[in-house]
């Protein structure tokens, strides 16, 4: 499944050499589908090698370098998954931390991810009061952001066309939102509230299931971009 959403979420970028500027889009896509392969041995073939890993870090050193800009984000986070799933936290750290503020889709993302890669980290060595007080910090964060509660939002949610939900600016905000309360409350709480806020605002059944319930479901390791 993590595969999945990274593929659709996530890839896409390549050039021939870092010096390259003149691939095409398509080059750029069929590129990517081979950091694709990378991620669906790694994952779903028992191949859990680091070897592979450092080679989709090569490969995704060499797209950032790269023309198809459009894909830039995307790569930055597959990055930072990559690091993250070999356990270097430091060098994840780094790379976030020197990215351009501008390169992230909402400036809320950057100190966000942040957080989460030293959560991970804590998490990793057993120190789960670090972090959970890491994830409450971003709950609080992305409350304040969205400025729940609030009725723009509602106004959203119940929206008959799901894809004027996805289109909206802060949708993956309220996603994430719920799967970061979700680690520190508990999943079925959290499923529960969705279930009654559903039923309250008679909010978009589709999105609920796929973009908010799905979503809590998610294990916290490894990064996708949540």
């Amino acid at each position: 499944m993590y595969v999945i959403f990274i593929v659709s979420v996530l890839l896409f970028s390549q050039c021939k050499t870092p010096n390259s500027n003149t691939m095409t889009e398509e080059e750029c896509r069929q590129m990517g589908f081979v950091l694709s392969e990378m991620w669906n041995n790694y994952f779903l073939n028992d191949e859990q090698s680091y070897a592979r890993l450092d080679s989709a870090l090569a490969l995704i050193d060499t797209m950032l370098l790269c023309n198809c800009d459009v894909y830039k984000f995307n790569l930055i986070v597959c990055k930072i998954s990559t690091l993250c799933e070999k356990k270097e936290f430091a060098e994840a750290l780094t790379f976030a931390n020197q990215t351009n503020d501008s390169l992230f889709l909402a400036l809320y993302l950057k100190p966000l991810y942040l957080k989460r890669i030293k959560a991970m980290e804590a998490q990793e060595k057993g120190d789960i009061s670090t972090r959970n007080a890491l994830l409450q910090d971003i709950v609080i964060e992305l409350k304040n952001y969205l400025h729940i509660p609030s009725a723009e939002i509602d106004s959203i949610l119940k929206s008959k066309n799901v894809q004027d939900i996805y289109r909206y600016e802060k949708n993956l905000a309220i996603s994430q939102y719920y799967f970061y309360r979700a680690q520190i409350e508990g999943t079925d709480k959290i499923l529960n509230e969705l279930d009654s806020l559903q039923q309250s605002i008679h909010g978009n059944q589709e999105f609920f299931d796929a973009s908010l319930k799905s979503m809590v479901m998610i294990d916290f390791t490894p990064f996708i971009g949540l």
